[in-house]
C-alpha cells in the first residue's frame, strides 16, 4: 500500500510520514513525486510505501470512508489510528474544509467535503465550406452535449480514491430547416439549395453537400464537319520512331461525294454560383462555308464533289483537285512536267528535268541536277544533288517582292526626312530646289534606293500578265530614275510613291496562302526554298543553302549540317553543324528568332538580325538567342 505526504520541505513531508506511520525514519521507503517552487514557497510530495504488518497493526484504529449513492461518508479514527485518506480523481475538484485539494487530504467526521465536476455547457456548431470557384457548398454540424457527473460509490477503505461516472448527457437541440437556411443566407449561400440534404444535415453526422452551383452551358458554334480525311498522320512505331514516308498518301473522292456539312450551333445557358453570381456564356462563331474549284453547293449548308480527285480546304473553302501520277523517272520520256494539281512521282527526277506543281508534289527517289517548283507541300524521300527545290510558289516570289517594297518604303521615308533637315538648316544653299536635293541624296546616301527600283520594276513585269503599265512602275519612272527627280517640285510628292508601296504590300499579304513544308532527306550542293518551313529528316545537307520563310528543323539523332548557309525567319534546329575540320557554316534568323545546336564545331557563324558571332571552339547544346542588342549563345564547350 501507499501513502502520499505533502509539506514545503523534504524534512517535513518525512517527519509527518514517520509520525503518521510511526516508522522510524531510517526505515521509511519513499519517492519524491513533486518538487516545485512558487516564489518564496515551495512545494514537496513524496510517495511512501506502507509496509503490510504497519498496515496490519494501524489498520483496526484507523479512520475509513466510503461512497455511497455519491456521498462520502467518513469514520473517525480510534486512539491510536491515522485519519482516512481521499484523494481527488481527474476531472473534478476537491476542497476539504474550504482548503483546494491537488492530490490527497485527510478526513474526518466534521470535515467539510465539496467535489465539484468541470463540466460545459451544451453547444451547436455549424460549419460551411465552399469549393474555390463557389461552384459547390457543403456543411457540417456538431452537437457537443453538456456531460452530467457524479461519483462513482466505492468500497469502505482508509484511502479511497475519488472516480466519476457520466450519470445523463443533455444534447442542445437539433437545428430546424428553417435556421439551416437562416445560417447559408448569413454565408451568402442563396442559389442551388439541396432541400432534401437539409434532413441530413440537421441529424449531424457527416459533411454534406447542400448547395450545387450550376455552370453557364457556353454556346456553341458552328461546326463543319468534313468527310475526308484533312491532313497526312505521320505513322509512328513502338520506338518512338516517326516514319515520314507515310506523309506522301493521298486521299481521294469520287464525283457527287459530300465533301463537307455545316451544323448550326445553339444558344447558350445563363449559369450561377452558389452565392447568385449570375455566370454569363462564352458566344459561339458563326461559319460561312463556300465551294472552290472541283465543288458544288448542295444546299447552304452542304458541299459535295463536283469532279473526282483529291478533296483540299483552305480556311471553309472546299478544292477538289486531280491528282497526276507518274509511275516511273521524270526523264526525256516523260519530259518536263507542268501540272496544277497534285503531282506524285513514284521514281527519281532525272538531270536537266524540271517540274512545275500547282500544289502538293511527292517524289520518291532521287533528285539529280533538276529544278523543282511546287505552290504547295514538297517530299522528297531520296536525296537531293546539284538541284533548286522551291515550295510555296508563287509564295516565295511574292515574299521577296515584299520585303523589297517594305524596305522601299523605309528607304522613301529616310529620304524625304533628309530633305526636310537639309532645307530646315539650310545645307546646301537656298537656290537648290526639292528636286536637286533628291538627286544629290539618291547619288551619295541613298544609292540602293536605285537597285531597289530596279528590283521592283523587275519583279513586277515577271508577275504581270497585263500589256498595261503598273501605276507604281509609272511612279518610280517619273520620280527616281535617271534625271527625273529634278522634276520634282516639293518633296511630299514622294509621299504618293510611298502609299502606293505600302497599297501593294497588304494586296500580297492578302495573296499569301498558308505556308508550306518542305521535307527532304538529304541535300547537296543544292539551294532549297520555302515560303513556310524546311524539315530535314535524314542524314542532312552538304554544302548547301536552305532557306526557310519560318523554320528549319533536323529531325533524326545525329544528321549533319555541313557547309553553306541555312536562312529561316523563326528559329533553326539543328543536330550537328559543321565539322571537326571546321567547315564553314551559317546559321541565320531575325531579330527574334533562336538557333538550336546538339553540336556546334568551331567556324560555326550565328547570325540573328545584323548581328553575327563566330563560335571558337566546338560545343554542345548551343542555344543563340538575342537579347538587349547582343547575341547570348548559351553552350557547353566540348
Amino acid at each position: 500500500m501507499k501513502r502520499l505526504f505533502q509539506g514545503n520541505s523534504l524534512n517535513t513531508c518525512i517527519k509527518f510520514a514517520c509520525k503518521k506511520l510511526n516508522i522510524e525514519e531510517d526505515k521509511l521507503n519513499y519517492k519524491v513525486l513533486k518538487n516545485e517552487s512558487f516564489l518564496f514557497m515551495k512545494k514537496i510530495i513524496i510517495e511512501v510505501e506502507v509496509p503490510e504488518d504497519n498496515e496490519r497493526v494501524s489498520g483496526e484504529n484507523n479512520g475509513s470512508s466510503k461512497i455511497m449513492e455519491g456521498k462520502i461518508i467518513v469514520h473517525n479514527p480510534e486512539e491510536g489510528g491515522t485519519p482516512a485518506v481521499i484523494r481527488k480523481g481527474k476531472n473534478m475538484n476537491l476542497s476539504v474544509d474550504g482548503r483546494e485539494i491537488e492530490s490527497e487530504s485527510e478526513v474526518f467526521e466534521s470535515s467539510s467535503i465539496e467535489v465539484t465536476f468541470q463540466e460545459e455547457e451544451a453547444a451547436r456548431q455549424f460549419n460551411i465550406y465552399l469549393s474555390d470557384d463557389k461552384m459547390q457548398a457543403s456543411a457540417r454540424i456538431e452537437y457537443i452535449p453538456k456531460i452530467v457527473y457524479k461519483l462513482k460509490d466505492s468500497e469502505e477503505s482508509g484511502i479511497i480514491e475519488l472516480e466519476s461516472e457520466i450519470t445523463e448527457k443533455i444534447y442542445p437541440p437539433k437545428y430546424t430547416e428553417a435556421e439551416i437556411m437562416e445560417q447559408l443566407s448569413k454565408n451568402k449561400v442563396v442559389y442551388g439549395i439541396i432541400d432534401e440534404n437539409l434532413k441530413k444535415l440537421a441529424e449531424g453526422r457527416e459533411k454534406i453537400i447542400v448547395a450545387q452551383g450550376k455552370a453557364a452551358e457556353d454556346c456553341r458554334s458552328d461546326f463543319v464537319e468534313i468527310k475526308f480525311q484533312t491532313s497526312s498522320n505521320l505513322e509512328e512505331d513502338k520506338l518512338g520512331n516517326v516514319d515520314f514516308k507515310s506523309i506522301g498518301k493521298v486521299d481521294s473522292v469520287n464525283k457527287g461525294d459530300i465533301l463537307a456539312i455545316k451544323h448550326i450551333g445553339t444558344r447558350g445557358i445563363f449559369g450561377s454560383d452558389v452565392n447568385g453570381k449570375e455566370l454569363k456564356p462564352k458566344d459561339g462563331k458563326k461559319l460561312k462555308i463556300k465551294a472552290g474549284p472541283g465543288c458544288l453547293l448542295k444546299d447552304e449548308n452542304t458541299i459535295i464533289a463536283a469532279m473526282s480527285g483529291k478533296p483540299h480546304v483552305k480556311g471553309n473553302t472546299f478544292y477538289v483537285k486531280r491528282v497526276h501520277e507518274i509511275n516511273s523517272d521524270v526523264d526525256l520520256s516523260t519530259g518536263n512536267v507542268c501540272f496544277l494539281g497534285d503531282v506524285e512521282v513514284h521514281g527519281s527526277i532525272k538531270e536537266g528535268m524540271s517540274i512545275e506543281c500547282g500544289s502538293n508534289l511527292t517524289i520518291d527517289r532521287d533528285v539529280e541536277r533538276a529544278k523543282i517548283s511546287a505552290r504547295g507541300n514538297i517530299l522528297v524521300r531520296g536525296s537531293i544533288v546539284g538541284s533548286k527545290i522551291c515550295a510555296g510558289g508563287e509564295d516565295v516570289k511574292n515574299l521577296k517582292y515584299q520585303k523589297h517594297l517594305v524596305k522601299f518604303s523605309e528607304e522613301l521615308t529616310n529620304l524625304m526626312n533628309s530633305v526636310n533637315e537639309i532645307k530646315m538648316y539650310n545645307l546646301l544653299g537656298q537656290k537648290k530646289t526639292d528636286g536637286e536635293i533628291i538627286k544629290i541624296l539618291l547619288e551619295n546616301k541613298f544609292k540602293n534606293i536605285i537597285m531597289l527600283c530596279i528590283n521592283i520594276i523587275s519583279e513586277i513585269n515577271s508577275s504581270s500578265g497585263e500589256n498595261k503599265e503598273d501605276i507604281l512602275i509609272k511612279l518610280i519612272k517619273s520620280k527616281l530614275m535617271g534625271i527625273a527627280p529634278i522634276s520634282i517640285e516639293k518633296y511630299s510628292e514622294l509621299e504618293e510613291i510611298v502609299q502606293c508601296s505600302n497599297s501593294k504590300i497588304e494586296e500580297l499579304k492578302n495573296e499569301l496562302r498558308l505556308p508550306v513544308r518542305l521535307i527532304l532527306s538529304y541535300c547537296q550542293d543544292s539551294y532549297i526554298e520555302s515560303s513556310g518551313d524546311v524539315i530535314v529528316s535524314s542524314k542532312g545537307e552538304y554544302i548547301s543553302n536552305i532557306i526557310a520563310n519560318r523554320s528549319i528543323e533536323f529531325t533524326q539523332q545525329g544528321s549533319v549540317a555541313r557547309g553553306g548557309t541555312l536562312k529561316a525567319k523563326n528559329e533553326i534546329k539543328c543536330r550537328t553543324v559543321g565539322s571537326e575540320a571546321g567547315v564553314t557554316t551559317r546559321l541565320e534568323v531575325e531579330d527574334s528568332g533562336d538557333i538550336w545546336a546538339d553540336i556546334a564545331y568551331h567556324n560555326t557563324i550565328f547570325k540573328i538580325g545584323r548581328k553575327e558571332i563566330l563560335l571558337e571552339s566546338s560545343s554542345k547544346n548551343v542555344h543563340a538567342y538575342l537579347k538587349n542588342g547582343n547575341i547570348e549563345l548559351d553552350k557547353f564547350v566540348l
